[in-house]
């Protein structure tokens, strides 16, 4: 049966049983299930933290990286879901919503914790499961969730969402750019290539390729180039970019026009960013930020020439 069938009818009742979302890397499911959880509360979610533990948090859903939750914060870790899931939502009718990412990462000992609190506090509590191996969570927690697999798209289902924006440009060209949308998942991230690649722009670029030459040729920050840094940071954003750092470091290395000193700055400044970015309330201001400091890194390489 089809995800988004199960997903719409789910996610909006109030009986849904718990649910398992599994599927490959590639497909990023929190995405997937963020655009159903919109549907039913539209506020923001900003960043808590406790016990230098951060999460995602709205008043019907909280979102925890289990990559990110260390073995010696365990104890302080499940504190804070005791106290998030002993109360109901009084914001809907609706359960509260707890997710845990990357559930696949969870050790044998830590999950048979959890699974004496999916079965305390399903009262009030929907908790989904977001994994890349079903194999690695534990029977006795698989057989209180609803299992739901997210499958890829179709490589001709990709190829119409993409040929949409690519109405005037040769097969041979589109060919190039459908060989890069089969690697992708996600339907926003096929429309945004898709749209950044029209048969001329770029020698077919990938998005982040795009992103950093727009760094590269500003020159200075001042109104107008910080009008067009609000919109990249907004659009790296929405699109889910979530390996924009990584991706602009990558492009940064490579780049032999820069030196060794540059590419060491850049680097630690990077990281910065990064840790930043995952610790902020305000994630577009921190992208914002790491542009308009690269920006300045690489005005500074010019004017020491």
């Amino acid at each position: 049966m089809n995800y988004k069938l199960i997903l719409q009818k789910l996610l909006f009742s109030a009986d849904s049983p718990n649910l398992i979302l599994s599927g490959t890397d590639k497909i990023d499911k929190s995405v997937i299930l963020l655009e159903y959880l919109m549907k039913i509360d539209a506020s923001a979610s900003i960043k808590l933290e406790k016990y230098n533990i951060n999460w995602s948090s709205n008043p019907t859903y909280k979102i925890f990286d289990m990559n990110h939750i260390k073995n010696s914060q365990i104890d302080n870790f499940f504190e804070i879901i005791k106290e998030i899931i002993s109360s109901k939502n009084y914001y809907n009718d609706l359960n509260r919503i707890l997710i845990l990412k990357n559930f696949n990462n969870v050790n044998i000992t830590i999950q048979n914790k959890f699974r004496v609190i999916f079965e305390k506090f399903r009262v009030t509590t929907l908790f989904i499961l977001i994994t890349s191996r079903v194999n690695s969570i534990i029977n006795p927690i698989i057989s209180r969730f609803l299992l739901v697999r997210i499958k890829d798209i179709s490589h001709k289902e990709k190829r119409t969402i993409s040929r949409v924006y690519l109405k005037n440009i040769p097969y041979d060209k589109k060919s190039i750019i459908y060989d890069k949308i089969y690697t992708l998942a996600d339907k926003q991230d096929i429309i945004f290539y898709s749209q950044l690649n029209d048969g001329i722009l770029m020698n077919h670029s990938t998005i982040h390729d795009k992103i950093y030459h727009e760094i590269k040729t500003t020159r200075k920050v001042d109104k107008k180039t910080l009008i067009r840094i609000k919109e990249l940071s907004y659009m790296i954003e929405k699109y889910n970019l979530k390996d924009f750092h990584k991706e602009l470091f990558l492009s940064f290395l490579n780049d032999l026009t820069l030196s060794f000193s540059v590419q060491c700055k850049i680097c630690k400044m990077i990281t910065d960013c990064e840790s930043n970015y995952h610790n902020s309330f305000n994630t577009i201001l921190s992208i914002e930020n790491c542009i308009i400091s690269f920006v300045h890194i690489l005005n500074e390489k010019t004017e020491n020439r």
